[in-house]
């Protein structure tokens, strides 16, 4: 793209949202530039389509200057070829956040984190932040717009009395039906974080023009549209109930069906897609064969990091932890062997908790369960079926699963908090030998809830070395019960099951940050024979 006063390479200015010339500094309004009257509209005009011999990455340049790294896989190895093929967009939203801008939420969003490898701060890391644009699918969606009678009720109070009345309501959906819902349509770019960073306002959607792509990067669109159609046509009807409903107004709810069921009601169909292109700015982080993403929203600024563990701060951090707690129960608590026990069996219960909770992501991560658009041959290599995958999305959106671990939250610190008081009624028990033998069967009935739980984890793990870690925890804190339990004389069995619990507390936190490490970075991904939308490539 020529500057027309001295042939100089023209990019596009986020901060002033015009075209401008790197070398004269001369500015053009984006809608100036004309493709050019050979210009057909299955490709991208005046850009340059790159092919990643590592990966398989296909990236467009609308910039005269060579791409000289993947942007997924960090490879330097890249094939420059013609396009061919590949439809314009019919819209885009174009960058609202500049570079600058990009790197300051970036140093915000790090500046409290602990355990962040150097190279994460370093400022000419933080400098390869490249703006992408990331194509979308935009589906169209129509229902039948004639009317329909549904049943209504309407509930409330008044001089003391309880009144339900109900109502015939005959509602009818738009004829102009529903565009505008937005899938991810990059194999490259995985659904998880495109989530993270949504949404994009609608309000910032302009028609394409080819100066939006001056100086900037795109993905190719490589997923098919009908990989989302069942999600799009379920979303499209839930979206549709809620308008129904807020047209009859609060008072009166509708006693609409769910689900499938609604959606044959309102006669839910495709009308097709259209590509649009959504700003993106995307940092790679490599370390011999993981990488790691920073990427921010180019329209609002949000932003989702993967962030690996540095081990060695890691330690640091706990032995300075280890040494205040040391000193915090030294000043304020008598310490007696019985005490030590039914403590480190309390804090191995605890760091279970934890890990258990660091496992069930990784078998999410590991089962793509929030990566729909995770398509391919050799899916019967994951260990957890379509269906249960299905299930898990639909629990995390439910109310219901999130008040029910309220619910049982609650019902454990009321337990805990009962068995506390029984057992320590007077101080004194806490470090007595009824004081052990009440805490450590209170954290081992605990634990059997916990190890239950997490045995319905463990079977959908890749790796099963961390259920067998988890069962040493369990049978650590089963330990140090026995002790209590056996009462015996010499204060050094007390020391022993304590020492038990934390060496299990240990192995379950430095298996915690290596699979922690290996689920917040991602292996080098491989997009040559995948068809689906993931950049968790197997690894071998």
């Amino acid at each position: 793209m020529k500057c027309p006063n001295c042939s100089g390479t023209l990019v596009f200015d986020i901060k002033n949202q015009n075209l401008k010339c790197r070398h004269c500094s001369q500015t053009f309004d984006v809608n100036e530039y004309k493709p050019s009257a050979a210009a057909d509209e299955l490709v991208f005009e005046d850009a340059r389509f790159y092919t990643c011999k590592s990966c398989g990455a296909q990236l467009i340049s609308g910039d005269d200057r060579a791409v000289d790294y993947c942007s997924y896989c960090g490879s330097e190895a890249i094939l420059e070829s013609n396009i061919s093929g590949i439809k314009n967009p019919k819209y885009i939203i174009p960058f609202q956040i500049t570079k600058r801008k990009c790197k300051e939420i970036y140093k915000k969003e790090l500046k409290n984190k602990i355990y962040v490898p150097k190279e994460f701060k370093d400022p000419d890391f933080i400098d390869r932040f490249r703006p992408f644009y990331i194509p979308y699918w935009m589906y169209r969606i129509s229902f039948n717009s004639e009317p329909f009678d549904v049943k209504g009720h309407k509930y409330y109070t008044r001089g003391g009395y309880d009144y339900n009345e109900e109502y015939d309501i005959q509602i009818a959906m738009s004829e102009r039906g529903m565009e505008g819902l937005p899938y991810d349509a990059s194999r490259n770019f995985d659904d998880s974080i495109a989530e993270k960073i949504a949404p994009f306002q609608r309000s910032g959607l302009r028609k394409y023009l080819p100066a939006y792509l001056a100086g900037m990067y795109a993905d190719s669109p490589n997923v098919d549209p009908e990989v989302y159609r069942e999600e799009v046509l379920d979303k499209a009807t839930e979206i549709a109930a809620r308008d129904l409903q807020s047209n009859v107004g609060s008072n009166i709810h509708l006693n609409l069906p769910r689900n499938r069921k609604l959606r044959k009601m309102l006669e839910t169909s495709y009308d097709g897609s259209e590509t649009i292109f959504l700003p993106v700015w995307f940092l790679t982080w490599k370390k011999n064969d993981r990488v790691a993403y920073a990427v921010v929203n180019g329209q609002t600024g949000k932003i989702h990091i993967d962030l690996p563990a540095d081990i060695r701060e890691f330690i640091v951090y706990t032995l300075i932890g280890a040494a205040a707690l040391f000193v915090l129960l030294s000043l304020f608590v008598t310490v007696t062997s019985r005490f030590v026990l039914w403590f480190s069996a309390l804090l191995a219960y605890l760091v279970g908790l934890r890990y258990r909770k660091e496992l069930k992501e990784i078998r999410d991560r590991e089962n793509h369960v929030f990566d729909k658009g995770y398509l391919l041959s050799d899916e019967k290599e994951l260990p957890m079926s379509e269906k249960k995958r299905n299930r898990e999305r639909q629990k995390s959106h439910l109310p219901f699963f999130r008040v029910s671990r309220i619910i049982f939250l609650s019902i454990g610190i009321i337990f805990v908090a009962t068995v506390f008081l029984i057992s320590g009624a007077m101080y004194d028990s806490l470090v007595t030998q009824k004081g052990a033998i009440a805490m450590t069967l209170m954290v081992l009935i605990l634990e059997i809830f916990s190890f239950i739980r997490m045995l319905g984890i463990g079977i959908y793990l890749k790796k099963k070395r961390s259920l067998l870690i988890f069962l040493l925890g369990f049978l650590a804190i089963g330990y140090s019960f026995w002790v209590a339990v056996t009462e015996p004389v010499q204060d050094w069995w007390y020391y022993l099951g304590a020492l038990v619990c934390l060496v299990a507390s240990a192995i379950m936190c430095a298996d915690m940050i290596a699979r922690y490490n290996e689920t917040s970075t991602r292996p080098l991904p491989s997009f040559y024979e995948r068809k689906g939308g993931n950049d968790h490539a197997k690894e071998v």
